[in-house]
């Protein structure tokens, strides 16, 4: 399943890492009975994902001085502190340690990628298309 209009932010590499953890929680949220390979393999994926995403994200904010950098790592480091605290308080998998997992994940995509990843997105958007005047 593609990433949804509404979530796209008009930069590529960042509609398809989005699109990668879309499908991630598809995956998560069909299996029922998910047990602890496929717990183990999502949380390390959101790990391998945040890290990259994030720095990717940066780097960018960084290259054409976005003005919001500051409250946008914020919201980086404090998803990250929850990741590692969610880490720390469910070690393993069960039942309520995937229903935590898809509600903060979900709540994340919602808050984050809908509010402030718009915002970027565009600024980005309109700062390469300055730069290729």
């Amino acid at each position: 399943m593609s990433l949804e209009q509404k979530y796209k932010t008009g930069v590529l590499w960042q509609d398809i890492q989005h699109q990668q953890l879309v499908e991630l929680l598809q995956k998560f949220s069909g299996d029922d009975e998910m047990g602890q390979e496929m717990f183990t393999y999502t949380v390390g994926f959101l790990v391998m994902y945040v890290n990259h995403h994030f720095n990717l994200e940066e780097e960018y904010m960084q290259v054409y001085d976005y003005p919001d950098l500051p409250a946008h790592q914020k919201e980086h480091a404090d998803f990250i502190q929850q990741l590692k605290e969610f880490r720390q308080a469910y070690p393993q998998y069960s039942k309520e340690a995937g229903d935590v997992l898809m509600k903060t994940v979900l709540t994340w995509i919602l808050n984050h990628i809908m509010g402030v990843d718009q915002k970027l997105g565009k600024f980005i958007l309109t700062a390469e298309r300055r730069r290729h005047l």
